[in-house]
């Protein structure tokens, strides 16, 4: 189903603002603060949600190896000597 909605723009300081209607807050499940992006192909915007950035490293496997290192410290700085 398309429907298209209408909204008004205004100035902001430096920038032009607008309002998303609920319908669209819905649709792509966003909530206040999420970060969205457009996408602009000729004289067309898309509005998506944008990816949330993964961690390359959880924090739980970063402490787990910082618990590992520390443990094993003296074995480590042994095979380096050898």
């Amino acid at each position: 189903m398309m429907y298209a909605l209408k909204r008004s723009t205004r100035k902001s300081g430096h920038s032009v603002i607008t309002t998303l209607p609920p319908d669209v807050m819905s649709k792509l499940e966003l909530v206040s603060g999420d970060n969205v992006e457009f996408v602009i192909k000729d004289n067309v915007v898309e509005l998506r949600k944008a990816a949330e950035k993964k961690e390359a490293v959880s924090q739980d496997f970063l402490k787990m190896a910082e618990e590992v290192l520390e443990e094993y410290d003296q074995a480590f700085r042994g095979l380096v000597d050898r």
